[in-house]
């Protein structure tokens, strides 16, 4: 698997889909999913979301899939059982997607965190909400974070 780093995150690629993880502010994770996901993929996201949890104590997901065409049939559990261990550690859950296999799945998951997700099937509305999140007020931005680490260093 190739890593390239971001300004804000990175990018993990192989032969079957290419993973952006990035974070726009302290506590919000933005990933982009393209192509079919696998287990590898969702322990390297849940390893940064355990990141940011320990950093700040609370998350929130926005997980572009408008172009995840499927996923391991292991990877909807991990991410519900994550899900719901966390759950009062995530202050918001946007979903994006366009593909009625990975909306089902939504769907499943949803139910089992107790309709705790919000999902999109259009790019404006999930930009939007990730857009209130970031100037919701004590949102920090990545930049910011860099700044605190430099002045402690």
């Amino acid at each position: 698997m190739e890593r390239r780093e971001l300004p804000d995150g990175f990018e993990l690629s192989d032969a079957r889909a290419i993973v952006t993880i990035r974070r726009p502010a302290k506590h919000i994770e933005l990933i982009r999913c393209d192509g079919y996901a696998e287990a590898i993929h969702i322990e390297l996201i849940l390893k940064n979301r355990e990141a940011i949890l320990a950093e700040c104590g609370r998350i929130a997901l926005f997980d572009d899939l408008e172009d995840l065409r499927g996923y391991d049939s292991g990877v909807r559990l991990r991410l519900t059982d994550w899900g719901k261990k966390h759950r009062a550690q995530i202050v918001a859950f946007h979903i994006l997607t366009r593909s009625r296999l990975v909306a089902m799945g939504v769907t499943v998951a949803n139910l089992a965190l107790g309709g705790h997700i919000r999902a999109h099937t259009n790019r404006a509305s999930f930009d939007v909400a990730l857009r209130k999140e970031k100037t919701r007020p004590g949102a920090s931005t990545a930049g910011e974070i860099d700044e605190l680490k430099n002045k402690s260093s």
